[in-house]
């Protein structure tokens, strides 16, 4: 029996095991565990009485073995020094290894043998941490990955909740100033409060939904998934600004939309809901509004126009609503362009790859 080779071979494979699925986050653990089976390594070469024999060697190259995995786990997972640190125990115990056979071989092989050997499962060693540096920048480019899509994610979200809720409250600012025009008629009066709460709720919808969404975005997914939206949800965004306006509106809007991609009904959704906004804030005059979206095999088009009414003299300052939009379609390959396009009109127009 051969004490010492075995418990050094025990203690790497504990330690390989228990990197990989018993503690493969904990990074104390890991540093513990590589810098012991590094250390009873070195203690089964400097110490192991003899003889170097075929038993000896097979525990030995397991042993190597549940070395490589373990420089390569605490390279992947430890702090930057510390993972150098334990790398450099271990490479060194995996190089020197030999030496616990070759001292006891008869007769002696050559000192220049036993130098290569060394060398050999140095370089061997020294793959393996490669492969752990490896590993370590592949999460780290994933974390990144991860980062950053939940960043683009949180700024899609605070666009989207831009329209959303600049869209209701605007409808109810607009009703509220009807109200006050209409506050004799009890009846004219109670339907405007009507709107009002309306579209109060619909804003607080669209708050409930944002919040879901951030709280998914943040790694809490909720129970409930998201919906995607439809022909019949573009449609009827139209249809309450119609029901709150009054300009004349026309609509045509393509049957077919809920076979188009989903980032690109939200992408349509968004345009129709903003320009519409912009109606409300910049053209409340406005006689005529015209929304068509319309589908070919190759690309989706959007126009959203109004003319009719000037807008007021002293209009609001814009938001970043068109800009926020003409970044997303642009992102799927699109183009939006808005401007005047009569004297008293306004166009915004969007064309996006199918």
């Amino acid at each position: 029996m051969y004490p010492l080779p075995v418990i050094s071979t025990v203690v790497a494979l504990t330690a390989a095991i228990g990197g990989a699925f018993w503690w493969p986050r904990r990074s104390g653990a890991v540093a513990f565990g590589a810098t012991i089976a590094a250390a009873v390594s070195l203690m089964a070469t400097a110490l192991h009485p003899g003889p170097g024999n075929n038993a000896v060697a097979y525990w030995l190259v397991v042993e190597i073995a549940a070395g490589l995995w373990v420089v390569a786990q605490a390279v992947r997972t430890l702090p930057g020094r510390t993972a150098a640190l334990v790398a450099v125990l271990v490479v060194v115990a995996i190089g020197v290894s030999p030496l616990r056979i070759g001292r006891w071989l008869t007769p002696p092989p050559p000192a220049l043998e036993l130098i290569v050997v060394c060398a050999c499962l140095t370089l061997l060693a020294v793959i393996g941490t490669g492969a752990g540096l490896y590993l370590r920048w592949l999460d780290r480019e994933r974390a990144h990955s991860v980062a950053t899509a939940q960043r683009a994610q949180r700024i899609q979200l605070a666009r989207d909740l831009h329209d959303w809720l600049a869209h209701e409250m605007t409808g109810i600012v607009l009703a509220a100033q009807a109200g006050r025009l209409t506050a004799a008629d009890p009846a004219a009066s109670a339907q405007m409060f009507g709107e009002i709460e309306a579209a109060g709720t619909r804003g607080l919808d669209s708050m409930d939904r944002a919040l879901r969404l951030l709280r998914d975005a943040a790694g809490h997914p909720n129970s409930t998934s998201e919906r995607q939206l439809t022909h019949a949800e573009v449609t009827e965004v139209v249809h309450r600004f119609a029901d709150t306006s009054p300009a004349r509106v026309d609509l045509d809007i393509a049957t077919d939309l809920d076979e188009l991609r989903p980032e690109v009904r939200a992408t349509i959704h968004r345009i129709v809901v903003e320009s519409l906004t912009n109606v409300r804030r910049h053209a409340p005059a406005a006689t005529l509004v015209r929304v068509a979206v319309t589908r070919t095999t190759t690309a989706v088009t959007a126009v959203v126009s109004n003319g009719g009414g000037r807008p007021p003299r002293h209009g609001r300052r814009g938001g970043t609503g068109l800009a926020n939009l003409t970044e997303s379609v642009a992102a799927l390959g699109g183009t939006l362009r808005a401007g005047p396009d009569t004297p008293d009109g306004w166009t915004v127009r969007a064309e996006v790859p199918a």
